[in-house]
């Protein structure tokens, strides 16, 4: 800016700034005045600019704080959810529980009154011995060689007995033998165990039907059961299906891969028989 105008506007600018105030302090009606009308449309953009910018400032910050309240709502509905969802999956448990305790109560009552129902407790399909442990010891009455069976079948016998807790050998376990019949043809033969899981039906394992007569009546899918011949478990209990059907190394018997009705890697409860 020029040195010989800065004096001037000096004093000009008070000037107009007085004017301004006067005006407005003016409780007169009357047209308003040259000077007052110029001094207005001198500071009409200033405070329009000023005024624009506090709209501007008071917008944002209240859509700041809307953006924080929900986002705080956001996160507390989220947190609801996770909630709800949990609810959902520990009910729909218990729908399962209740229904799988009612179908081990049906056994109990319409087959097998005299007996234990337990629930597992452990179980490790890693392991080389296949066994269960169950909830239910000697002071349940519980006792070694009790057989023990699920909805689908057999499951195996009762093995070391401690006074709230049992340990069941498997009839999948290597160390597992039963005395069996094929229901269709009453061909017999003994059931042992092969802890091999099956290739066409995983989480189920295969057991052998040994010392099968090589003229024996057997087929593909015929279901085995227990003869009860070996005075350990009841006649007619449900073992298994004929998978594979070979001679053996020997070539004097009959071999056949069984599996078995009962899917062991999803069982949660089981009946204690007591028998015989």
């Amino acid at each position: 800016m020029n040195k010989n105008l800065r004096p001037v506007w000096q004093y000009l600018i008070p000037i107009i700034l007085t004017l301004f105030f006067l005006s407005l302090l003016s409780t007169r009606t009357h047209r308003a005045l040259w000077y007052e009308q110029w001094a207005l449309n001198l500071i009409s953009p200033v405070t329009s600019v000023l005024s624009w910018s506090k709209n501007q400032v008071a917008d944002h910050w209240k859509h700041y704080l809307y953006l924080v309240g929900a986002g705080k709502r956001n996160i507390a509905l989220e947190n609801e959810l996770k909630i709800l969802r949990q609810k959902v999956v520990t009910f729909d448990e218990l729908v399962f529980e209740n229904q799988r305790l009612n179908d081990v109560l049906s056994l109990k009552q319409n087959s097998w009154p005299d007996s234990i129902a337990a629930k597992i407790i452990g179980y490790d399909p890693r392991s080389e011995y296949k066994s269960i442990k169950i909830n239910k010891g000697s002071s349940q009455g519980v006792k070694t060689d009790m057989p023990v069976v699920a909805m689908d079948g057999l499951v195996g016998k009762v093995g070391p007995v401690f006074s709230n807790e049992a340990i069941v050998l498997l009839v999948i376990d290597p160390a597992s033998s039963v005395d069996v019949i094929v229901e269709r043809s009453r061909v017999r033969g003994l059931l042992v165990g092969m802890a091999k899981d099956t290739e066409l039906r995983p989480g189920y394992f295969l057991t052998r039907l040994e010392y099968l007569n090589r003229t024996s009546d057997l087929q593909i899918s015929d279901v085995v059961i227990t003869s009860g011949l070996d005075q350990l478990f009841p006649k007619g209990l449900l073992v298994g299906t004929v998978e594979t059907i070979s001679n053996n190394r020997f070539g004097i018997f009959l071999d056949a891969d069984v599996v078995p009705t009962v899917d062991f890697s999803k069982l949660e409860e089981v009946l204690v028989l007591k028998y015989p």
